[in-house]
């Protein structure tokens, strides 16, 4: 703009023409809210990262506590049928322990055995007691010496058993109890996390009004009534841009998103679904805009005419947006990818991709404005 700028720039402030500072100053504003802007952006980015990782740390801790779910409902299936064994092992015990005291007391009374014996005998504190006192008292045939060894071993069985059950469930409940602890913590790192990201999407778009009033205020040059006095046009165009600094990725990285789209959505007037993909034509260039970080601040047609600056049809590239006069003037937008085609919603489409030469379009194209420089 050099010296041409701002000596046109001071001569309308001499005048009381310009309702803003000095463009130097206001340059320099509008550079830091796009730093601010970027460095933001970057943030989010990052948080976003995180919440990813965090989102994917939760979904293999809830399919380890699914499995862990499995695990303690098999076991409980095993105790199920470990109370079935463990109920005839018991059974076993209490028959073959009936009937070696029956045996034992039956051979003290065939044998002219004193009373206090059989009472030392039958005064036994448990099953082993009583073995150990008989086998004190009395020569035990190898019978009963096989029938106590099996009774032994069904105790031993029943005792192991009934410690293992016990030892893989609680193993397992604790296993599922530092999985549902650590999902917790997850959960809280996660809410904080977004917490973080919402406060970065509202200083986003805090700065992205800031840097659009800026730039509005850089061509908000209004003169007095019949003053007289213009600006040069040149000077308009060169302030109307957003810098391709200020976004967060490149027109191929806007258009790689909005290609996703194609024969997958529809049309719908007044929309900007993506999620079950409707859009119009605006909602549509809105969307593929916000991919790249840049807020057009408008939803219509009739305000998208006025963003940016215009091109000719001869210097269109990529990202500039095409307008053509269908059911009113200016009536559709899309955006220009290159070798004569722009992407667009259209009603009875949805999201394709269309030559400029074709006879309805060449026929009715109006305009471009290009907003990246």
């Amino acid at each position: 703009m050099g010296n041409k700028l701002t000596t046109t720039v001071a001569g309308l402030c001499a005048c009381g023409m310009l309702l803003v500072a000095p463009l130097s100053a206001s340059a320099d504003t509008y550079s830091s809210l796009v730093k601010q802007k970027n460095s933001v952006t970057k943030q989010k980015q990052a948080v976003k990262s995180d919440l990813e990782k965090l989102k994917s740390q939760i979904e293999t801790l809830t399919g380890n506590i699914s499995k862990t779910q499995i695990e303690i409902g098999k076991i409980q299936a095993e105790v199920t049928k470990l109370n079935q064994s463990i109920a005839e092992t018991q059974k076993r015990i209490d028959e073959r322990q009936k009937l070696l005291k029956d045996r034992m007391v039956a051979s003290y009374k065939n044998g002219g055995s004193s009373v206090n014996i059989l009472e030392v005998l039958m005064g036994a504190d448990s099953f082993g007691d009583f073995i150990n006192r008989a086998v004190a008292i009395y020569n035990i045939t190898d019978h009963d010496k096989d029938m106590i060894q099996k009774q032994m071993a069904d105790q031993k069985l029943l005792k192991d058993q009934k410690a293992k059950v016990k030892k893989d469930l609680a193993k397992t409940e604790q296993k599922l109890q530092e999985l549902n602890q650590l999902v917790a913590k997850i959960k809280a790192i996660q809410s904080e996390k977004q917490t973080t990201l919402n406060d970065l999407n509202s200083k986003e778009n805090k700065l992205l009004a800031q840097i659009q009033k800026e730039n509005a205020r850089k061509t908000a040059l209004v003169t007095r009534p019949n003053s007289g006095q213009t600006v040069d046009a040149n000077t308009i165009v060169q302030m109307a841009y957003i810098p391709q600094s200020a976004a967060n990725g490149d027109i191929g990285d806007l258009v790689s998103a909005a290609r996703r789209y194609i024969g997958h959505s529809s049309y719908g007037f007044g929309a900007m679904d993506p999620v079950h993909g409707v859009f119009d034509c605006s909602g549509f260039v809105n969307w593929a805009y916000q991919q790249i970080g840049i807020n057009l601040g408008t939803r219509s047609t009739s305000g998208l005419q006025y963003v940016g600056s215009q091109v000719s049809r001869s210097e269109l590239r990529p990202g500039d947006l095409v307008f053509f006069n269908t059911y009113k003037n200016n009536g559709h937008v899309g955006i220009y990818i290159g070798g004569g085609q722009f992407i667009g919603s259209q009603n009875g489409t949805g999201v394709a991709i269309v030559s400029l030469s074709h006879p309805y379009w060449n026929s009715r194209y109006s305009t471009a404005r290009r907003v990246l420089h």
